[in-house]
């Protein structure tokens, strides 16, 4: 049974870790298409020459990113959960093997639990990356 306990915790560990190092680097790549934007932004306004023009079309681009990477990030998280889904099915798959059904009923209650939890989090996630890239389309002045 160590064994067993040991590999849903190895498994939880992972997921944890992956979660935390793909929100740590949405939120930072957030930060940067802000402050980016925002010194594009000032610039733009401060002038309105045919440079300044093309400094607002190259807004718009990084604007545009914006909202890609939000995608991206959502279809990354999304992959993630998947993979993670399929390791809990492996590990169910080989406790069966070895552990009585009682058990494993109670196992599959708390990976259910965790997937359910890590999915949750990822939509949260997910929903700030979206909020903040429309907020900066939202707030968008050429």
């Amino acid at each position: 049974m160590d064994k067993v306990e040991q590999l849903l915790q190895d498994v939880l560990n992972a997921g944890i870790a992956l979660f935390r190092a793909g929100e740590g680097t949405v939120n930072k790549a957030i930060e940067d298409v802000k402050k980016n934007f925002d010194e594009l932004k000032a610039k733009g306004a401060a002038d309105s020459s045919e440079h300044a023009v093309h400094l607002r079309k190259i807004l718009d681009d990084i604007v545009k990113k914006a909202g890609e990477l939000g995608d991206k990030a959502n279809t990354g998280y999304g992959e993630a959960v998947t993979q993670l889904q399929d390791l809990y099915g492996k590990a169910t798959v080989e406790i069966e093997k070895i552990v009585p059904k009682e058990q494993v009923d109670q196992i599959k209650g708390k990976v259910d639990e965790l997937t359910k939890a890590i999915q949750a989090k990822v939509d949260e996630v997910a929903q700030t990356v979206k909020d903040k890239t429309s907020g900066a389309k939202g707030g968008e002045t050429a």
